[in-house]
């Protein structure tokens, strides 16, 4: 078993055809790293990553088409989150996401990161969690916290913090991508698919 601790986006969609996920870990087996994402409606998939290092290991849990080892950076301040990536031929790629509580989001993040983990790994737990949270994020009851991802890599994720993204924009080699919108693209990422409201965590995933 191994572990990744830091924070994350699973889904920003901007306009109809770009879709995001963000990683930004503070400790991994492959030391600290930064990466994006990006989907096509078609599906095919950019990672753009900050090191060969959290390459190699990312690649072994998600599938890409294109691979682009580049500087990430990535900046967290008074609930405002700014991602900026070269990404070479298509330019820079800057997103500015903003995040929140809302009052029962901070109750439950008070609890959250003392739940023993002999809990936080329990099946149960797993399957229960996000259908509680729902109401809450808006997302969809559905969504696993646990499973086995297109690469055949059994994870779990141990959510400490969660937040509601409350604004997002992104700028391409310059260009606008659009308004944020709910995701109803259904990328095939095993046992998990994206979530259709935008939200900030910070995590550990687990890995076997």
């Amino acid at each position: 078993m191994s572990v990744e601790r830091g924070w994350f986006i699973p889904t920003l969609q901007f306009g109809p055809e770009d879709v995001f996920l963000v990683e930004d870990w503070e400790s991994t087996p492959a030391g600290p790293y930064r990466a994006v994402f990006h989907f096509t409606p078609d599906d095919r998939r950019t990672l753009y990553v900050s090191g060969e290092e959290g390459r190699d290991l990312v690649s072994t849990i998600h599938r890409f088409d294109r691979t682009v080892v580049t500087p990430v950076a990535s900046r967290r301040e008074g609930g405002r989150w700014v991602i900026e990536v070269d990404t070479d031929r298509e330019g820079e790629l800057r997103m500015e996401v903003e995040y929140g509580e809302t009052l029962p989001l901070r109750a439950v993040n008070r609890v959250a990161p003392h739940i023993p983990e002999a809990v936080a790994r329990n099946p149960l737990y797993c399957r229960l969690l996000p259908r509680l949270s729902a109401p809450l994020l808006g997302t969809d009851p559905g969504q696993r916290i646990a499973g086995v991802t297109e690469m055949g890599r059994k994870v779990r994720f141990r959510l400490h913090r969660v937040y509601k993204v409350t604004a997002a924009r992104c700028t391409w080699g310059g260009r606008d991508l659009g308004p944020l919108g709910d995701c109803r693209y259904r990328h095939d990422m095993g046992d998990f698919r994206p979530t259709s409201k935008a939200v900030v965590s910070y995590l550990e995933l687990h890995l076997e």
